[in-house]
């Protein structure tokens, strides 16, 4: 069941405008990393001292205003904080004079409470003849072959102006169009289009995760962990996606039309229109698709857990058999419908990473020698929808020894500019700037340092993955917790649909966080409400909570994914030394 309430007024986001304001991870440190907390001053604090305060209001800890980073926005002044010898296990706050930070926890467990909001964002966002936690059944008429993957339109949202209730956007289906079977599955954001390569990127990073943590996401009384319960929701419409018959792959359900109407999904009736990848084109599509079966046959495979289920992981492996044959014949990328939702440019990573993960079900050294093939072509690029190159290199190393090497190198030349990166940026930002779906580039410039530090024991960029978190949880220039629920202030008002309409704050939202100025203005957006983080807006970075912000501020099913996956790396066991 998912964790939502719905209050009458939403607590404000906003801070009052003050001299000193003080960040910190507002979820917590575990006892061994290191802890650095940041003061935003309109005044010189060289030389003053801090304290780190119990919830008692004891002394943990004294300590000296560390080094200045120089002016941020309308602060003179960005000091370190570091707390960093703080080891034992309670709840605190930083103390400046009179100034506080929020509380924050210090203990091994601190990121264990992120795992099932996060999930439960998925079953607000699920499809189909079973209802949801806050709607009803929906599009149970999905859908009808579209006779053109053309579109043009663009990312501009609709806005909830009125929220008026309104039929469905798309209009009537052709009297002669195919029907196709595209029931299930997760709306992709705020809105209730459908994307294959979204859904393929979740499901990927939700069962890599899983696979290599699973003590993440286990809970004690569960015969199938909730992860896998999830999963099961896109693997099965992903499946469905597939006509073999045929040899048709669809892409997509919905298109721009979708963003004409604030309404909730139950509103929409009649077929939508589903986008079958065009000829030449899919192989993305196609790679993403088959790896995730292919490691859904695996843990579904597993004669020793309780969720094993022969039927179905046999029906996940000949899916992902038969669409990766189909891809190869299709080597050129497809792209969504309008392209400017999701780009997309590359295949052989997405190939490479299919060939694996049958490699790694099979056992054929075929697919393995494929994969290589594959890997080698696609050469390296930092994670994110279009791009699994990371991925698949880290999985080509762990299932192969002999790749190893190849495999650090490749994570190494994506990670060294955006560790140089993150030590000249002000909040250790990893990103080289932030445009659309900067929470996506933060969690996998974190993730991809702990595939590098997993197939290395080099714990070279393990400082900067712990950046990148504790920037998302709240040390960043607005002190919010990006995820919606966690910490002491986060973002109460998504750009989705239904969290709007039915006026409930959703817990476990990955926002999608700041963007840079120039960008967000190009979009012509509007707030609803006066900018209460106006004086902590530079021309890098702008964040608001406001729901018309769909730069900032709308969910996505793969941002949560990214989330799922980075923060089961800090529950896994943490180191037994400090790092020197």
């Amino acid at each position: 069941m998912s964790r939502i309430f719905a209050p009458t007024v939403f607590p404000t986001t906003a801070t009052q405008e003050r001299d000193v304001a003080l960040r910190v991870n507002q979820v917590g440190y575990r006892p061994l990393e290191p802890k650095v907390g940041l003061a935003l001053s309109r005044e010189d604090l060289h030389g003053q001292t801090f304290q780190v305060l119990t919830d008692s209001g004891a002394v943990a800890l004294e300590g000296q205003v560390g080094k200045d980073r120089g002016p941020y926005g309308s602060f003179a002044h960005l000091y370190e904080i570091d707390f960093s010898s703080l080891d034992q296990t309670g709840r605190y706050c930083l103390a400046l004079d009179k100034n506080r930070s929020v509380p924050f926890q210090v203990d091994d467990a601190a990121f264990q409470p992120l795992i099932a909001p996060t999930l439960d964002f998925f079953e607000v966002q699920k499809c189909g003849a079973e209802a949801s936690s806050l709607h009803g059944p929906c599009h149970v008429e999905d859908g009808v072959a579209a006779s053109s993957p053309e579109g043009s339109g663009d990312r501009s949202k609709a806005l909830p102006d009125g929220h008026t209730s309104a039929p469905s956007p798309n209009g009537p289906a052709p009297v002669d169009a195919p029907h196709v079977n595209a029931v299930g599955g997760w709306h992709d954001a705020g809105d209730y289009i459908k994307f294959m390569v979204t859904t393929g990127v979740s499901e990927l990073l939700m069962l890599t995760a899983w696979q290599r943590h699973p003590e993440a996401f286990t809970t004690s009384g569960e015969s199938t962990p909730l992860v896998l319960r999830e999963a099961k929701v896109g693997l099965d419409w992903m499946l469905g996606m597939w006509d073999p018959t045929a040899g048709v792959l669809y892409h997509q359900v919905g298109d721009e039309s979708d963003h004409e109407h604030w309404r909730m999904p139950e509103q929409d009736q009649g077929a939508r229109p589903v986008w079958a990848c065009e000829p030449g084109r899919g192989a993305n599509v196609a790679g993403k698709t088959a790896a995730s079966l292919a490691l859904a046959y695996t843990i579904f495979n597993d004669r020793t857990k309780d969720w094993y289920d022969p039927d179905r992981a046999a029906r996940y492996l000949e899916g992902a058999q038969q669409i990766y044959d189909w891809g190869k014949s299709r080597p050129l990328a497809q792209s969504t419908n309008p392209s400017n939702f999701y780009p997309a440019t590359t295949t052989d990573d997405d190939m490479a990473l299919a060939a694996a993960e049958l490699y790694r079900a099979t056992g054929q050294a075929q697919f393995l020698q494929e994969a290589k093939q594959y890997a080698a072509q696609a050469g390296s690029a930092p994670f994110d929808v279009d791009d699994v190159h990371a991925l698949a290199h880290y999985e080509l190393g762990r299932l192969d020894p002999s790749y190893r090497s190849t495999a650090v190198a490749a994570l190494a030349s994506d990670l060294e500019p955006l560790r140089k990166h993150a030590q000249a940026d002000p909040f250790h930002a990893a990103p080289a700037s932030f445009g659309w779906g900067s929470v996506e580039r933060l969690t996998a410039s974190s993730l991809e340092a702990k595939w590098y530090e997993d197939l290395t024991n080099d714990p070279k960029y393990r400082d900067m993955a712990q950046q990148q978190r504790d920037y998302i949880l709240g040390c960043n220039p607005w002190g919010v917790s990006l995820v919606s629920g966690t910490g002491t202030v986060w973002p109460h008002h998504p750009h989705h649909q239904i969290a709007d309409l039915r006026q409930a704050e959703i817990p476990g939202i990955w926002a999608q966080g700041p963007c840079r100025m120039d960008d967000w203005n190009n979009q012509g957006i509007t707030l609803s409400q006066p900018d209460v983080y106006a004086d902590l807006q530079t021309p890098e970075a702008v964040f608001h909570d406001d729901v018309r912000d769909y730069v900032c501020n709308e969910p996505s099913i793969n941002t949560n994914a990214l989330g799922l996956a980075m923060t089961s790396w800090f529950i896994a066991p943490p180191p037994t030394s400090p790092v020197s």
